[in-house]
């Protein structure tokens, strides 16, 4: 297939590629073109026997009046710098002024994530820092003294809050304030700037930790192998043509024969290697999991077992005279059979309890320390080493049950493939690990396959099982054009799909992303148990103290009063109570997934029960977002042909839902497009830009009469198309309204089901729109809403969802720029994942992936069911400790079935948090008993 790959330096974003797109294809729609915003590259692939050549191709350019060049392959290295400060178009333009003066090009922006992109070169890299920070502001690529970014450590024993309580502790004593606990991964985040400080901290609170995210090098890191430095002596050579070469930031490891550097010097890096005399390799990465490893000596334990059931039937079988050997003897056979059994699985125990005692902390450990010596000390030899034992087994029992969760949560997660199988230049497939493949690449994937990257289908056409990204059970059917997700399974026909997105941006990884995000932080609840465990433990401490101290002074049985202050203190462990929420919460979070929903934290997951109002917006939410032109209304003797080409011009600029309706009636009708300058966004208005030698403007109706344009005919054409509840664009030059486009949305088929559902819930449905009243109140009547709002500006939209939460808890939908603010301001934000736009999706915290209305309210059944599971777990496990405290204090209870007691419970409320991983057939079941009953 003949290709030819053109360089734009304008073209930054796709309204600088439409037009050229748009020509190209109009003259011969089997063309593929496959821009690179990064590279500011367009590879344009030529059919067979295309009706245009290469000339003709250069020659269209030409027309548009593009500059451009040729070149012999496309540019896909790039690098992104951060820039925390550049949030807005202001600081990239005032940073884009010092670029040019520096005579740089080539570069793009990405303000969403704050980064400017450069090409992979070190001289235009340098330059480029020095330009961001004449510009006044600071790339953020850290130092070798001062690195940035974060790093997750692994502590292996971390595996319940209380254990996190005891980190934190120290984590404070050091200063340390920016950090995150993962207790379900047994994971610890800090900054990279902090991580010697915290692995101290960690050590200090007597735990081990390991480095997950291995590398000290601050933001964008690339690994490279260099085989040959397999000692000091290559790696000094390597690290003098780095200080030569100015390069900083990065870290030799001479065990693995690799050195990481920042990604934007990761060019200059391998030719410093090179200039060594060394070869090196770029070695992709993977993230890194903190996989639970078992490493419990069952052997070891069992034996301890064994001695322990061998002491306790040796001193029973002594007292009730079966052996007749001297009380002495006896005593000291129990006490050494005790004693092994104690030293073949306490003594950790015993030391982390000493540690925390000398901290001035109390944890199980110190607890269990405690109560076991006391036993020894009170002659209960057979029982303290009966209760060690197996608290020791019970421990480790609740440890694989905690490891099999985080097991299902990650593999209900981790479905996208490894590989992917890549078109070469020559026609043939090679297949490629998916974080090497860019955007832009052909990917061929074969029936009962999963998709490996994020798409849009080029070649076939095929049914896909989407219900991992939409929660959607039904297949859906896709052809040429279509998007695709990866982790969702082709199922039906081979197709070849061009990468829209790498393996680290795609959907499914963001989708992980948000809920390991969400896992860090916790819930109201969670907050909850986690002080009043804080409070809990030392106060049973006290209480058993007291226990064993106050009623002997006036009743006498020391040793009796004694035994039931040493059964309080193995009751007082609050693992039980804590342990609970966040399996429960992280459980929750991974069922939202299959169905469709991505929460961003278990804070909207509690909160979504309590929803009162949910604002709507109308377009693309309530409403397809797909609409067509059914009617255009032309003034001032323009005809059909010249409103729709000067429309559709203006129109290839921007993104929105009636721009693009307006576009593809274009292309239906073959109608050529115009080259645009100073194109303008008017927020909650239209867009202006300058065609020709004229100013054009696509202005809704309220924004016609504002600019003085509108006439009794023009006025006559907007009302027709509000009476019959369709949406309205005018075209206008500055003397007056050209055209006015009339359109049609389609509701959704989920629209109406969707209201019932949220009616069921209690939760009242408001429609807030930039439509006109008559449009609005046409479609609130086609769907039964009652509360309605119309002609609303992004800042009126906010104001409207500030009176709604005076009166309760009030979530926002939907999928527009203009939602930003409005999904910003509410108490759950909520945006439409598939069809929204990044910023939306950005402002949110919770993404509907399957676009229906009707997940909103799955949303509240999946927050009050658990809520009902975390009153469950919080109401068992109290309910346990307060029984078995008057057991203790009545002298009923035994320090083994403390044990018992305290370790069923846990495995208890693990099991039944785990239970909302199940929950989707349930949450199923409630939606089709509305629907039934709505019939």
């Amino acid at each position: 297939m003949k290709t030819l790959t053109l360089n734009f330096p304008d073209m930054c974003c796709p309204a600088e590629f439409s037009p050229f797109e748009a020509a190209v294809l109009k003259a011969d729609e089997r063309f593929r073109l496959i821009p690179d915003y990064g590279a500011r590259t367009v590879r344009i692939l030529f059919p067979e026997n295309a009706k245009l050549d290469e000339a003709a191709v250069l020659q269209t350019a030409e027309k548009l009046g593009l500059a451009f060049k040729r070149i012999d392959e496309v540019v896909t290295e790039t690098v992104r710098i951060r820039i925390p400060e550049m949030d807005c178009p202001v600081e990239a333009g005032e940073i884009e002024r010092e670029l040019k003066k520096a005579g740089l090009e080539g570069y793009a922006f990405d303000i969403m994530n704050r980064e400017l992109i450069l090409p992979a070169d070190h001289e235009i890299v340098l330059k480029s820092i020095e330009a961001v920070k004449a510009a006044g502001y600071e790339p953020d690529l850290g130092a070798e003294a001062a690195p940035s970014g974060n790093v997750r450590l692994s502590v292996p024993e971390m595996d319940c809050p209380v254990e996190e309580g005891e980190i934190d502790r120290e984590f404070k004593k050091a200063g340390l304030s920016d950090y995150s606990f993962d207790v379900m991964n047994r994971t610890v985040t800090v900054k990279a700037a902090d991580l010697e400080k915290a692995e101290s901290a960690i050590k200090a609170a007597g735990f081990e930790s390991s480095r997950l995210d291995d590398m000290k090098v601050s933001g964008p890191k690339t690994l490279l192998s260099v085989p040959e430095m397999d000692c000091p002596v290559e790696a000094g050579e390597i690290e003098r043509e780095f200080r030569k070469a100015g390069i900083s930031g990065y870290e030799l490891n001479i065990m693995n024969r690799t050195i990481a550097v920042p990604s934007a010097l990761a060019d200059a890096a391998k030719k410093a290697i090179e200039a060594a005399g060394y070869e090196s390799t770029v070695m992709v990465q993977r993230r890194r999991e903190a996989d639970f490893e078992d490493k419990t000596p069952w052997k070891r334990y069992f034996l301890a077992l064994a001695i322990a059931i061998g002491c306790e039937f040796f001193e029973i079988a002594a007292d009730w005279g079966v052996i007749h050997l001297p009380e002495a003897i006896v005593s000291g056979a129990t006490l050494v059979l005790a004693v092994i059994a104690i030293a073949l699985v306490g003594l950790t125990t015993f030391r982390k309890g000493i540690q925390s005692a000398m901290k001035g902390t109390l944890n199980m450990n110190t607890l269990m320390a405690v109560a076991v010596t006391g036993g020894v000390l009170i002659g209960a030899w057979p029982e303290a080493a009966m209760v060690l034992v197996l608290f020791e087994i019970s421990e480790a029992i609740e440890q694989l049950s905690m490891a099999k969760a985080r097991r299902s949560i990650r593999d209900l997660m981790s479905v996208a493939p490894e590989k992917a199988l890549v078109r070469q230049e020559n026609g043939s497939y090679v297949e490629m690990r998916v974080e090497e493949v860019g955007p832009g690449a052909e990917v061929r994937i074969a029936p009962g396959d999963r998709v490996p990257l994020d798409g849009k289908i080029i070649e076939g056409s095929s049914t896909f099982d989407q219900s991992m990204v939409t929660g959607e059970s039904m297949p859906a059917e896709k052809g040429p054009g279509a998007t695709v997700w990866a982790g969702t399974v082709n199922l039906s026909s081979t197709i070849v799909i061009t990468v829209t997105a790498p393996a680290s941006q795609s959907l499914t990884a963001r989708i992980i992303e948000s809920v390991e995000n969400a896992q860090a932080s916790k819930s109201p609840v969670q907050r909850f148990v986690d002080r009043f465990a804080a409070v809990y433990t030392p106060l049973v401490f006290v209480f058993a103290l007291a226990v064993a101290i106050l009623p002997p002074l006036f009743v006498g049985d020391w040793l009796g009063w004694l035994y039931k202050a040493l059964c309080l203190l193995v009751i007082a462990c609050p693992c039980a109570l804590v342990i609970s929420t966040p399996v429960t919460i992280v459980s929750a979070l991974a069922t939202a997934t299959r169905c469709g929903l991505l929460i961003k934290g278990g804070l909207f997951l509690e909160e979504a029960r309590k929803l009162k109002n949910v604002g709507l917006d109308k377009t693309g939410t309530l409403t397809k977002g797909e609409p067509q032109v059914e009617k255009i209304e032309l003034f001032s003797g323009t005809t059909r042909e010249k409103a729709l080409e000067l429309a559709a011009s203006l129109g290839a600029m921007n993104k929105h839902p009636l721009s693009v309706a307006i576009v593809e009636e274009v292309r239906k009708e073959g109608v050529k497009l115009h080259e645009v300058k100073e194109f303008t966004a008017l927020p909650g208005a239209g867009v202006r830009g300058r065609v020709g030698s004229g100013m054009l403007s696509l202005l809704n109706f309220a924004s016609v009469q504002k600019a003085g344009l509108s006439t009794d005919e023009v006025e006559k054409a907007f009302h027709e198309a509000m009476e019959s509840g369709r949406s309205s664009v005018a075209l206008a030059d500055a003397f007056g309204v050209l055209a006015v486009f009339e359109l049609a949305d389609e509701i959704k088929e989920d629209t109406r089901v969707g209201l019932r559902q949220l009616a069921a819930e209690g939760v009242t449905p408001w429609l807030l729109t930039g439509d006109n009243e008559r449009a609005a109140r046409a479609l609130a009547g086609e769907l039964g809403l009652e509360n309605v709002s119309s002609d609303l500006l992004p800042e009126a939209k906010l104001s409207r969802i500030r009176e709604l939460q005076k009166t309760g808890l009030t979530a926002m939908v939907g999928d527009g720029i203009n939602d930003a603010p409005a999904l910003a301001q509410a108490d759950i934000g909520i945006a439409m994942g598939v069809r929204g736009t990044d910023s939306a999706i950005e402002a949110a915290d919770i993404a509907v992936m399957d676009d229906r209305i009707s997940s909103v309210a799955t949303l509240v059944r999946l927050s009050r069911m658990t809520h009902s599971v975390l009153v469950q777990n919080i109401a068992f496990a109290l309910g346990i400790k307060v029984i078995f405290t008057i057991l203790a204090l009545c002298g009923m209870a035994t320090m083994w079935m403390a044990v018992f007691a305290d370790t069923g419970t846990c495995l208890i409320v693990v099991a039944n948090g785990m239970r909302m991983m199940r929950a989707k057939p349930k949450l199923d079941r409630m939606a089709t008993a509305v629907e039934a009953q709505a019939r």
